[in-house]
């Protein structure tokens, strides 16, 4: 019966990569805290809230139609990273994850656009990742 001879380096490197898979598990796929429900009645002139210790204010510049390219804002100040992704209710919308810049006043900006529903629904919501603080506000697109 032939016996199998493993590289000697291979048990380091399982060990190594399994560690690393606990960091990312630990650092990345923890449950962060529960998102933020905003009313925003009009995401064009744009809303402020309270986020711990300051001011966030954001909105759209533009039509909210699908499959027209609009603008996010997002005003959060001293802000290391801003993302915004779009979903509907118990329906997968696919992958739409948008990393906001900020302009040179600071105002993070991403231009976006939303796609199709095949069933014809217009019900979005719109969730701002703001240095790990989820805000969600739900609106409406128009035809």
């Amino acid at each position: 019966m032939a016996t199998l001879k493993l590289p000697h380096w291979l048990f380091p490197t399982l060990v190594i990569v399994l560690m690393a898979g606990v960091v990312v598990t630990n650092r990345y796929l923890q449950p962060g805290q529960a998102p933020l429900s905003i009313t925003c009645a009009d995401l064009p002139n744009g809303c402020t809230v309270r986020l711990d210790d300051r001011e966030v204010a954001f909105g759209i510049q533009g039509e909210l139609k699908v499959l027209a390219p609009f603008e996010v804002w997002v005003k959060a100040p001293e802000a290391k990273a801003v993302q915004a992704s779009f979903a509907m209710k118990d329906m997968d919308m696919g992958f739409n994850l948008y990393t906001l810049r900020p302009d040179p006043q600071g105002i993070f900006r991403a231009h976006v656009t939303l796609p199709v529903c095949v069933t014809g629904r217009r019900d979005w919501v719109m969730i701002l990742d703001i240095d790990g603080h989820k805000l969600m506000t739900p609106f409406v697109t128009q035809m």
